[in-house]
C-alpha cells in the first residue's frame, strides 16, 4: 500500500507542470518536412513550436482538420495559431502575425511541356491550382481560372499538373525541392522566376484566450495595412507575446536554422496523399 502510494506521488512529481496549453491548427494533409500527414504531427513545425511552448512553461497541442475548417476555428479563437500563415488585410482582422524564423521562397510548378516562364504576365488565361482556404494572391488579379482542391498537398498537386488538369501551382521552393528529392518526377518543371524569399509568419488568433492587445499609436491609417502597420499591438504580458518572443529567441540563437537543416536533410515517413476534390471558379 505504501509502495503504491509512493509510486503515485513520484509519478506526479516527475510529470511536467504546464501553466497553459497552446493549440496549433493545421490541415489534414502533409507538407513535408514541415509536418506529416494526419494522424502524425511530426516535422519541423512541431519541433519549433513545441520548444517555444516549453520555454514559456506551456504545452503544445496540435489539432488537424480540413483547412477551411481550421481557419474558421482560428478566426473564432478555438485554436490559437496557424504555423505558416501568409498575411493579407482580411486575415489581419482576426489574426496577429509574428515571424516564425523560417523563410518562404515561392516558385511556379508546371508540366515539363510548358515553355520557360520569366514573369507572371505569361500566366494569363492559364489555370491556377490551389487549396481551399489559401489566401488570394496577386496572380489571381489577372485573367486566370482557379481550380481548388480540398486539403491539397504537393503529391496531389503534382498528379493534377501531370494530367494537365491545371496549368500551374505555386509552392515553397524548399518544400518542392525536398519532395522531388524523395519522389523524382520528369514530368514536372520548376520556374524560379517571379518571387523573392521573404520571412514566414505564424498567425495567432486575436480571439484566443491567450491574446490581448491595445491600440497601436504608430499605426498609419493613410498607408496600406501590412504586417508592420496594423491598428493594434499585442500586450507584452500576454501568453501570445511570450510565445512569439520564445519563437524569436529560437531564431536568434540559431536553433531554428539547425532544426531546418536537420529536417530538410532527413527523410520523414512517406506522404499519405489526401484525395483532391477539385472544383473550378473563374476569376
Amino acid at each position: 500500500m505504501y509502495r503504491i502510494s509512493f509510486f503515485i506521488v513520484l509519478m506526479t512529481i516527475c510529470l511536467p507542470a504546464f501553466s497553459c496549453e497552446i493549440t496549433m491548427g493545421y490541415r489534414t494533409s502533409a507538407r513535408l518536412p514541415l509536418i506529416a500527414a494526419m494522424p502524425s504531427n511530426q516535422g519541423l513545425y512541431k519541433a519549433i513550436y513545441q520548444r517555444a511552448a516549453q520555454n514559456i512553461n506551456c504545452k503544445l497541442v496540435i489539432k488537424r482538420a480540413p483547412k477551411k475548417r481550421t481557419i474558421k476555428l482560428l478566426n473564432e479563437g478555438a485554436i490559437d495559431f496557424y504555423p505558416g500563415y501568409g498575411f493579407n488585410q482580411t486575415r489581419s482582422e482576426f489574426t496577429h502575425f509574428f515571424e516564425n524564423g523560417l523563410t518562404s521562397h515561392s516558385v511556379v510548378i508546371t508540366h515539363r511541356d510548358v515553355a520557360k516562364i520569366d514573369n507572371l504576365k505569361q500566366l494569363e488565361n492559364k489555370v491556377l491550382l490551389k487549396p481551399y482556404g489559401g489566401r488570394k494572391s496577386a496572380i489571381e488579379e489577372q485573367d486566370i481560372m482557379v481550380r481548388y482542391g480540398q486539403d491539397l498537398d504537393i503529391a496531389d498537386a503534382i498528379k493534377v499538373i501531370e494530367k494537365k488538369q491545371a496549368d500551374f501551382f505555386i509552392y515553397n521552393k524548399a518544400s518542392i525541392d525536398y519532395y522531388l528529392a524523395q519522389q523524382p518526377n520528369a514530368q514536372i518543371k520548376i520556374h524560379d522566376c517571379c518571387y523573392l524569399a521573404k520571412p514566414m509568419h505564424f498567425g495567432f488568433s486575436r480571439k484566443s484566450k491567450h491574446y490581448e492587445s491595445s491600440l497601436n499609436p504608430n499605426y498609419l491609417p493613410e498607408q496600406a495595412v501590412s504586417v508592420n502597420n496594423v491598428p493594434y499591438l499585442v500586450n507584452e504580458g500576454s501568453v501570445a507575446s511570450a510565445f512569439a518572443n520564445a519563437v524569436k529567441a529560437l531564431a536568434e540563437s540559431g536553433v531554428i536554422k539547425q532544426l531546418e537543416q536537420q529536417y530538410y536533410s532527413a527523410a520523414l515517413d512517406s506522404e499519405q496523399p489526401a484525395s483532391s476534390d477539385i472544383s473550378a471558379t473563374k476569376h
